[in-house]
Parts: C-alpha cells; sequence; structure tokens
C-alpha cells in the first residue's frame, strides 16, 4: 500500500488503525486477562490488515504467533483459576474482601498467610505499636480500647490491622481477644510484598481496606453515640 494521505484513511488504513487502537488501549489494562484478550483482538485485526491490503507474509506469521502466545497464556490462567479449591472458610474469606481477584491470586495471598487458634486476653495489636500483621476473624470477638477505654468491637468477619499494615504506622488502638478465636493472618512485610509485585493484588487490597474502614467507622459513630465518650471515631 502506498503511503499517502489518501491510503492512511482508506478502508485498509483504518483496519490498520484499529489494529494499533487496540493495542494501545491494551496497555491501559491493569488485569492481565482482558489485556491479552485486547493483543489477541489486535493481532487478529492485524492479521487482515497484512492478508488482504499489505500482502504481507512476514507481518502474517509474527501476528500469528502473537496470538498462539497469548492464547495459550490465557488457557493456563484459565486452567489455573478454573481448579483451585477452597473451603468453606477459605471461599467465605476470599470472595467476601476480593471479589474481583483470580482464584489463582486469592489462593496467593491465602499461601502467604496461615491460620492460628487464638487464646482470651491475647493482644492482636497494641496501642503505638507498629502493627506488624493483618487478621482476618473467622469466629469469636475483639475489643478495641484507646487510653483504657473501650470504644468497639470486631466481630467474625472483620479485618484488623488494615489502616496501618500497609504504612507501617502505630496501631491506634488495642485490639484484645475477649475469647478464643481462629484467624487467619499474614505479615506486614509479607502483605507489602504482595501488593508491590501485583497491581492486581494492590486494588484488590486497597478496595478491601477502603470497605472495611467505612464500616468500622459507621461502626464507631454509632457507638459514640450512643455512649457519649471519644470524640472522635478510633480504627485500627
Amino acid at each position: 500500500m502506498e503511503l499517502t494521505l489518501d491510503s492512511a484513511f482508506s478502508a485498509g488504513g483504518m483496519v490498520g488503525h484499529l489494529s494499533y487502537l487496540l493495542l494501545v488501549i491494551s496497555m491501559l489494562m491493569r488485569v492481565m486477562w482482558v489485556l491479552r484478550l485486547l493483543v489477541v483482538a489486535s493481532a487478529f485485526v492485524a492479521i487482515t490488515y497484512d492478508l488482504i491490503w499489505l500482502k504481507d507474509p512476514v507481518g502474517v506469521f509474527w501476528e500469528s504467533l502473537l496470538v498462539v502466545v497469548n492464547i495459550v497464556q490465557l488457557s493456563i490462567t484459565y486452567a489455573k483459576n478454573r481448579y483451585q479449591r477452597f473451603d468453606a472458610i477459605e471461599a467465605k474469606f476470599v470472595h467476601e474482601k476480593f471479589p474481583g481477584l483470580s482464584n489463582n491470586l486469592k489462593r496467593k495471598i491465602l499461601n502467604k498467610g496461615h491460620w492460628v487458634e487464638g487464646k482470651t486476653g491475647a493482644n492482636l495489636t497494641t496501642e503505638g505499636d507498629p502493627v506488624e500483621r493483618l487478621i482476618y476473624l473467622v469466629d469469636g470477638e475483639v475489643e478495641i480500647s484507646v487510653r483504657d477505654n473501650v470504644v468497639g468491637h470486631c466481630k467474625a468477619g472483620d479485618l484488623i490491622g488494615e489502616l496501618t499494615a500497609l504504612t507501617g504506622s502505630p496501631a491506634t488502638g488495642t485490639a484484645k481477644l475477649t475469647e478464643s478465636a481462629r484467624y487467619w493472618t499474614i505479615t506486614a512485610l509479607d502483605l507489602r510484598r504482595l501488593v508491590a509485585g501485583s497491581e492486581e493484588i494492590e486494588q484488590a487490597v486497597n478496595a478491601c481496606f477502603h470497605r472495611s474502614m467505612l464500616s468500622k467507622l459507621v461502626a464507631a459513630n454509632h457507638h459514640i453515640q450512643e455512649s457519649g465518650g471519644l470524640k472522635e471515631p478510633i480504627l485500627n
């Protein structure tokens, strides 16, 4: 195809533009499987352009190879997600807290932490000390206190430490088990490494923490209104 202004905006030229447009859009995607699908779509359009308008066998070969590679990678991702298995407790945790994340990445988060049987009276966080771990409470109850004043409670399904686990800031309150409980925990260091290593995990974790903190703000404000105690809501 001769390079002229007319050819750039001809039917063939527009097909070529579409191929590159899809490729550019794919680079804006943060979810890997969506990115790969757009790359495959771009390659198919490019193959059409190469075959019909450019008569370019070299372009057809490399674009076809691009399609094959991305389809293989998509198949591997699908297989990993399809055959991941979670027990009832794991499923409740990861599906509720990270709903948009692939099963493979949910399993990656789970495997970085471990399950603990906590004893009554154990402190999960201590006011003023750095938060060294994130906790997901499966059952039992946790009392939250600030300057020896009880400001709220966490129950099954709540997170503890989400406000400061990623920043390393001191805990704003003390979280103490008021009864034996089971919980999943991950060190703050491992959590930071997970977030730094995957943009998808980073988005899912930040969204999870945002929802959790909003829920706690509502609960804390409700507690303040009822008790007439502290004037500011406290989060861990």
